[in-house]
């Protein structure tokens, strides 16, 4: 699967993290299914953002995948729009074990997105710890190919 985004500003990188979220808890076998994501804006929001989204993914996926969620797209399914959708979980055999494990991950999905909407271009260029010195002077509309791969469960 290929996601694609060209300006952190018209395209917030929290649209693409849900995206890429939804596309990785599908029911398709995890070894057939990779997602790749093209940022022509050469953002280093864009990728902390999946930096981050790689690491929520960890919880996401398997939720998902153990309480059968329909709507897999976090925005929509922590809205509450998810259950009009018919997106609830279909599993009622322990539901407190289910919303224990719903409040964990709806909890880490608000911090991964208040983590994504907080984070300044330039502050993570300044960073020093390496990650985004790829980014350096990068100019939105001409710069050199940066690849990062990321681990997805």
């Amino acid at each position: 699967m290929f996601v694609t985004t060209a300006d952190p500003k018209l395209e917030p990188p929290v649209v693409t993290v849900n995206t890429v979220l939804s596309l990785l808890a599908l029911d398709y076998p995890a070894g057939k299914l990779s997602c790749y994501v093209s940022d022509d804006g050469c953002s280093a929001v864009t990728c902390y953002a999946l930096r981050e989204a790689a690491e929520f993914a960890k919880l996401w996926v398997p939720f998902c995948k153990k309480h059968g969620v329909k709507v897999r797209a976090p925005f929509v399914y922590f809205s509450g729009l998810a259950v009009g959708l018919g997106g609830g979980h279909v599993r009622d055999d322990d539901d407190a074990e289910f919303l224990r494990a719903w409040t964990l991950v709806k909890n880490e999905y608000e911090e991964l997105v208040r983590w994504i909407e907080n984070a300044e271009e330039e502050s993570l260029v300044r960073r020093g710890d390496g990650e985004f010195a790829e980014f350096v002077g990068a100019d939105r509309r001409s710069h050199p190919t940066i690849i990062k791969a990321y681990l997805w469960p």
